[in-house]
């Protein structure tokens, strides 16, 4: 069984797929574009923050490498630490004024406590600090960090130094410590360094703070933390070995980074004078925080907009395949034998124009089924009436001549009987009463038609009926039987001297069918077509399927030594005309 496809399932899943897919293809192609957009301003973004702290702590650290600078080249310094005592308190206190008068004057630029410290070498008593107390650690001249001082080939040096200053209470992350020497000699007279408190870098990370969740580090130029913003345990140790080559191998850049389990972007940069590296890391869970609100917002436009694409479709592949299914029902119709059918559109379009067609189709085949139907009636009915007028010249000379030499012999019972016989016969051939009978007016006529013959031939051969009485009061076109037996008589028994033998058979056939046979022992079939057969088996055999269809007919055929003419129509009655039947 084929399986018939709905139309409006079919439209309505195109117009699914042509608005649904570009609108997917859209939220896509608007996801990824915008992320990348997104993306690419979040890392510029960060990429110009940290420039921007670099810059700022590239401009800081050089400004205190100038204080650094100048306190270790100041005449008045260079003078004081070069003398190995002091004559007196006073010469002591007023040398101590003048290095104060010099760091503070440099300091009074700044806005946060940076203190100095000056140690000498030639005198013990020679340590000054613009802080209300000397540190220790730079107390004691042979302290590791006055080595490294002396190790660096640079004039000043960055040494980190995550200390807590005991009477502030404020950590120290960083000091920038020069040697001091004699302008004549350049022999080393002491050390000049400079602290920088945590909380000076705390300042920097929170103006340039983007995120809350992110960390920032800062590293000297071999990766060793100097401090970061949140967890300040890791100062004076090297960044995490796994990503230290990426930060120290290029100036600038990004990577993905795992700390302490999450998972985080990192960005660098190099400060171009100082050569320290600022890397920030925003956890990725914050940093695509936006494009998860994104996905969201797109995700609800791609449902909103399909729902709203779904139902146009609906509708549009409604109003589409409305008319065309109703279009299709009445050639359903049509096609299951009603032509009263009629397309009502009210489309001023395609759809309209095939309706239109459509009707104008139905009234040709309504027209043309009416004109065939009058030609095969006519046809019917010029074959009748053919049937009727042709009545066998010879048989009826032979007839009157018959009845002539009867009357000559003085037989006026014989002559009376022949003409009520003759008379009969014509009658019956030439009604224009209905031309539906029952099987026993059309028995009646092949009776009167053989009692004519039997005048003729005499005793040459014998008849005989074998009639089921069940079918006599069935209908059937009249002057179906009579040519079949004509022609056996003519073309089979005449040729035959003696001993000839007509049957002539009616049966019910499987309850729906009628059967008749026309049996006789003749010559058989070697005359069957020759010229004077008259109407014929043909004749028979058209007109049969003419009224009923291809499935019934006759034909002829020998068995046994017999020749049988075999016909067979319905039993049923469906074939009654409006009129009268032949009476």
């Amino acid at each position: 069984m084929i399986k018939i496809k709905s139309f409006k399932k079919e439209l309505f899943g195109v117009f699914v797929i042509v608005g649904i897919i570009p609108l997917f293809l859209m939220g896509i192609f608007s996801y990824y574009n915008t992320s990348r957009i997104i993306n690419k301003k979040i890392n510029n973004s960060l990429m110009d923050n940290i420039d921007v702290m670099a810059k700022l702590l590239d401009y800081s650290l050089d400004n205190f490498q100038s204080i650094i600078t100048y306190v270790s080249t100041n005449e008045d310094v260079i003078n004081v630490l070069n003398k190995t005592e002091f004559k007196n308190y006073d010469e002591r206190f007023d040398d101590s004024q003048k290095i104060y008068k010099i760091t503070n004057t440099l300091l009074a630029t700044q806005k946060m406590d940076i203190p100095i410290y000056i140690s000498g070498i030639n005198n013990k008593y020679i340590r000054f600090s613009t802080a209300e107390y000397f540190a220790p650690i730079y107390f004691d001249i042979n302290n590791e960090i006055f080595k490294e001082i002396d190790k660096s080939e640079q004039k000043n040096y960055f040494f980190i130094n995550r200390r807590v200053d005991g009477k502030l209470r404020k950590d120290v992350v960083l000091a920038i410590g020069t040697q001091i020497k004699n302008i004549s000699d350049n022999k080393k007279l002491g050390y000049a360094v400079l602290d920088i408190y945590d909380e000076y870098f705390d300042d920097i990370f929170n103006q340039a703070n983007v995120y809350k969740e992110n960390n920032i580090y800062v590293l000297n130029k071999d990766g060793t933390i100097i401090t970061d913003k949140l967890y300040k345990d890791r100062t004076g140790f090297k960044f995490y070995d796994e990503y230290l080559s990426t930060v120290l191998g290029k100036d600038s850049g990004t990577f993905n980074c795992k700390i302490k389990g999450n998972n985080y972007m990192a960005y660098f940069t190099t400060c171009k004078n100082t050569e320290i590296k600022i890397i920030e890391v925003v956890p990725t869970q914050v940093l695509f925080k936006d494009r998860t609100l994104i996905i969201g917002m797109v995700i609800l436009s791609v449902i909103i907009l399909g729902i709203i694409a779904i139902a146009a479709s609906f509708l549009l592949s409604n109003s589409i395949s409305k008319p065309i299914n109703k279009l299709s029902r009445l050639m359903n119709e049509v096609e299951n034998g009603n032509m009263n059918v009629n397309f009502d559109s009210e489309y001023d379009d395609e759809i309209g124009k095939l309706g239109y067609n459509f009707n104008k189709m139905i009234k040709e085949i309504n027209r043309l089924i009416e004109e065939v139907y009058k030609k095969q009636y006519l046809l019917k009915e010029s074959e009748l009436k053919a049937l009727k007028a042709q009545v066998n010249p010879h048989f009826l000379y032979n007839t009157l001549e018959s009845i002539n030499w009867m009357a000559k012999l003085g037989d006026a019972k014989g002559v009376s009987k022949m003409v009520t016989t003759l008379g009969k016969f014509l009658r019956y051939c030439i009604s224009k009463r209905g031309d539906i009978v029952t099987v026993n007016e059309e028995i009646q006529q092949i009776k009167n038609y053989l009692t004519i013959q039997k005048v003729r031939y005499g005793d040459r051969f014998k008849v005989s009926f074998d009639v089921n009485n069940l079918m006599l009061e069935k209908h059937m076109p009249r002057l179906l039987l009579q040519p079949l037996v004509e022609n056996a008589i003519i073309h089979g028994l005449e040729p035959k001297s003696s001993g000839g033998i007509l049957i002539i058979k009616g049966y019910i056939l499987n309850q729906n069918d009628m059967c008749f046979e026309i049996i006789d022992n003749g010559v058989g079939l070697t005359n069957s077509n020759s010229k004077g057969e008259g109407i014929g088996i043909q004749n028979v055999n058209d007109r049969i399927k003419l009224q009923y269809g291809d499935e019934y007919g006759a034909k002829v055929f020998s068995e046994n030594k017999m020749t049988i003419s075999k016909l067979v129509i319905p039993c049923n009655d469906s074939i009654l005309e409006t009129g009268d039947k032949y009476e």
